[in-house]
C-alpha cells in the first residue's frame, strides 16, 4: 500500500512499522468481534457521541507537537481497519473495578496502532519538518450501562525499553 494524505497527515503502510505496540496481558478476540467493535466506533464518530481521550502529561495531546486536529482524530479513527488491531486486553481500571463491584461485566479495552507522518509544530526552530510517528489507540465500546464509545487513549506510542 502506497502513503496516502489524508487531513494534516500521511498515512504509513502497516508494514513500515519496524516497532509494534504491545498490549498485555491479551485476552483472545475474535476478528468478528473487532469488527463489531469498528462499526461501533465508525458510527459514534460519525454523530458526533463518542468520548475521546483526556490528555495527561505521560500521554500529551498531539496537537501539542504536531499539525493535527480534531478532524484528523476523527479521519484516523474512521479509517482503522483489523489490520490496525493490536489486541484485547481486560480493562484494569479503578472505574473498572468499581464498574465489577456494582454487578457489571468485565470491560475490555481494544488496543490499534496508526502510522503517519505528521509535521512538527516547531519545524522553523528545530529543522526537523515532519516525524514518522505510531498513534497509540485504545478504545473502549461500553454497551452496559451507557452505550457509548470511549476513546481511552490516542496518544504517539511511547517506547519501551
Amino acid at each position: 500500500m502506497a502513503e496516502e494524505r489524508i487531513g494534516h497527515l500521511l498515512k504509513l503502510p502497516i508494514e513500515s512499522v519496524e516497532r509494534r505496540i504491545e498490549a498485555k496481558p491479551l485476552v483472545p478476540c475474535l476478528p468478528t468481534e473487532v469488527s463489531e467493535v469498528l462499526k461501533d466506533l465508525y458510527a459514534a464518530v460519525d454523530d458526533g457521541s463518542y468520548i475521546p481521550q483526556t490528555p495527561t502529561e505521560y500521554n500529551p495531546s498531539l496537537s501539542d507537537e504536531y499539525i493535527f486536529d480534531t478532524e484528523d482524530e476523527n479521519l484516523i479513527l474512521k479509517d482503522l481497519k483489523q489490520s490496525n488491531f493490536v489486541g484485547k486486553v481486560n480493562d484494569l481500571s479503578k472505574g473498572a473495578e468499581k464498574r465489577k463491584e456494582k454487578g457489571l461485566p468485565q470491560e475490555y479495552l481494544y488496543v490499534f496502532q496508526y502510522p503517519c507522518k505528521l509535521a512538527r509544530r516547531d519545524a522553523d526552530e528545530t529543522g526537523v519538518v515532519s516525524e514518522n510517528v505510531l498513534i497509540y489507540i485504545k478504545i473502549n465500546n461500553r454497551k452496559i450501562p451507557y452505550k457509548k464509545v470511549f476513546v481511552v487513549s490516542f496518544h504517539k506510542n511511547r517506547e519501551t525499553k
